[in-house]
């Protein structure tokens, strides 16, 4: 199978999926009953949500300039372009090419920062600072309220699930340090299990492993894992915060820890292969969280629908603003994104 078909089957397998989840989280809803939920929300209580999720844009712009200092002191508003960039083309781009775009885009905008090393970046915010800022939110959530899983096979499940995570972040978070420390030891180990490779492939392994570790230079400064960490943390009690004024428009009376109960498992659903946007797999981590606290299936399936889009649209057109502000054409972003895939 040629690279061309492997895209191609992911492309179609993300849509299955979707397909199938929204048909999952909709089938037993009446047009009539969506549309009822729909009239009798309070859409006001949005503006708040909207602010909150536009404005954790800006906090994660301001979180990557730490990331990418010990390389250069990149102006702000060229990490925000790229941020919304990035954020936008996951929401229209196939195969999760977001990523890869926010990084090109920023290289197109400042040459001197390399996609290898801005997708290092990327990278270790996904991976690492990410992953633990949710852990860390959920064991606070844990700790501090009684959860509609307590005491059930999911729960139990969820629980296990979240120590393996903390693994994996712990096992990222050495690699990481290792590979920002000794980026010529890591490259060398590595070509080293690679030996059935030609010295040209190697030597090219090599020479990527140390552009790619520019980007984690930062890992070395305490101070700016700090800030890094700081941020992350406070990027994401931001987004659950904007989670609860939802429940406000739909009048649900449900904690504060339920919206952030909702960001954890909608964090771990849209992991799952979908179409662009994450449609489906996020409005199935949304109603299926809300049928955990009771939620009527129409009611959950409704506030999954103006959720989604209360996020997908203010990032969708700020990333299209600022594509058109900077000049930068998306296709050719996409083509640079699966040139790398």
């Amino acid at each position: 199978m040629t690279r061309k078909q492997k895209r191609l089957l992911s492309v179609a397998v993300g849509i299955i999926i979707s397909i199938v989840l929204l048909w999952v989280v909709f089938h037993k809803i009446s047009l009539t009953e969506l549309i009822g939920v729909l009239v009798r929300v309070n859409y006001w209580w949005l503006v708040p949500n909207v602010a909150l999720v536009v404005l954790s844009l800006y906090q994660r712009a301001f979180r990557w300039r730490y990331m990418l200092d010990p390389i250069k002191r990149v102006p702000y508003p060229s990490l925000l372009a790229s941020t919304c960039i990035g954020f936008m083309a996951n929401n229209v781009l196939p195969l999760r090419l977001g990523e890869f775009v926010r990084a090109y885009s920023l290289s197109r905008q400042d040459p001197e920062i390399s996609k290898s090393a801005s997708l290092a970046t990327i990278f270790v915010e996904r991976m690492v600072f990410d992953l633990m800022a949710l852990l860390a939110i959920l064991g606070g959530v844990f700790a501090m309220s009684t959860l509609p899983l307590t005491g059930t096979e999911l729960g139990m499940s969820l629980e296990q699930g979240t120590y393996l995570a903390v693994g994996v972040a712990l096992v990222g978070l050495i690699f990481v340090l290792f590979l920002a420390m000794k980026p010529e030891l890591a490259g060398s180990l590595l070509v080293r299990y690679l030996f059935f490779l030609p010295a040209g492939i190697k030597h090219r392994i090599q020479e990527v492993v140390l552009r790619f570790s520019r980007g984690l230079e930062f890992m070395t400064d305490q101070v700016a894992i700090f800030w890094v960490g700081s941020h992350t943390l406070l990027i994401w009690i931001v987004m659950g915060l904007s989670n609860y004024f939802v429940f406000l428009a739909f009048g649900f009376e449900l904690s504060l820890a339920a919206s952030f109960i909702l960001l954890v498992i909608v964090s771990i659903s849209i992991l799952i292969p979908s179409s662009p946007g994450f449609v489906g797999v996020y409005h199935a981590g949304v109603a299926f969280t809300l049928k955990l606290y009771g939620v009527p299936t129409d009611q959950a399936g409704a506030f999954a629908l103006v959720l989604h889009a209360a996020q997908y649209i203010p990032v969708t057109a700020m990333g299209f603003y600022f594509l058109k502000t900077r000049h930068l054409s998306l296709k050719r972003l996409e083509e640079e994104a699966v040139e790398e895939m």
